[in-house]
């Protein structure tokens, strides 16, 4: 059986520039002819109306025939064509196990692919949860204070004194400084963590090329295919996104520090601006497609 793959993102302006290169064009259809024999083997007894029920065929009447059909090949089609073509071609190196220092000797360019845990785009995502977690804490918080012993519902929290008001103005201010400053605006970043490795893979996904939701389909074991773009230098940090530079970055230091105390009693992962940054040994790829 054939190995069928669940694409959730297929880049398919890459595809078929890859794939013309290596058959000279396009090819939309594939015109196929096939031809069978109308009968059966002689000596088989065969329930046909002509020939009377358990009457035998003779092998000297059988007839042959044929049939004409077109294949229209799709964008799955047209990735299987490029997949051989690499595998067979030894171009397509898996890096799931490989190294670091042999991962360091791939040049740019390289076709590679890697299973791993990708989590769901991670500024979007990092927004969703900064939203949620203050709505959550905003709508609940003198029931949350009652909770921690304060008969009054005043809040003894990090947010005891503040105006829930100007955080909120704050939080609409940085998600509009966030979509105006990210590192390349018009992808999602989605990092993949392959089992057992020291570095995550990073890839710029461009959202018309999700064939699903990517934020409710992930986080998910996938296959990621596509080339190398670059590998963090040792000592560097890439930010998708530079809050250090947000002219409140200090109120909103506090908010998260506020939030994340009552993340921690919900018994969920804090929320860091570490979430944005690629460091070494992480690795960028450009994906043509990603899959399960």
């Amino acid at each position: 059986m054939a190995y069928l793959r669940d694409f959730l993102y297929l880049d398919y302006a890459k595809l078929h520039s890859f794939v013309s290169q290596i058959q000279g064009g396009m090819i939309n259809e594939i015109s196929e002819t096939i031809k069978q024999l109308g009968g059966l083997s002689a000596g088989i007894n065969v329930g046909v109306p002509q020939l009377g029920v358990g009457a035998k065929v003779d092998a000297a009447k059988q007839k042959e025939s044929e049939r004409q059909q077109n294949i229209t090949l799709t964008d799955p089609a047209y990735f299987g064509v490029l997949y051989q073509y690499l595998k067979q071609d030894k171009s397509l190196v898996d890096i799931t196990e490989m190294s670091l220092g042999k991962i360091s000797e791939l040049s740019v360019g390289q076709f590679v692919e890697m299973r791993g845990i990708a989590d769901p785009p991670l500024v979007e995502n990092w927004i969703e949860r900064l939203n949620s977690i203050f709505g959550f804490f905003e709508k609940n918080l003198k029931t949350f204070s009652r909770l921690q012993g304060n008969p009054k519902g005043k809040s003894s929290t990090n947010l005891s004194n503040i105006d829930l008001r100007q955080y909120r103005s704050i939080i609409d201010l940085l998600i509009g400084y966030i979509n105006l400053t990210r590192k390349d605006p018009g992808k999602q970043y989605v990092r993949i963590s392959p089992e057992n490795q020291a570095f995550k893979v990073w890839c710029g996904l461009l959202p018309d090329y999700a064939i699903v939701p990517l934020q409710s389909a992930l986080p998910k074991a996938i296959q990621v295919f596509g080339r190398i773009d670059h590998l963090v230098k040792e000592g560097k940090t890439e930010k998708i996104v530079d809050l250090s530079m947000f002219s409140q970055a200090s109120q909103v230091n506090k908010l998260l520090d506020a939030l994340n105390g009552f993340n921690t009693i919900a018994g969920q992962s804090p929320i860091s601006e570490t979430d944005l940054e690629a460091r070494h040994p992480d690795i960028f790829i450009a994906p043509v497609a990603i899959y399960q």
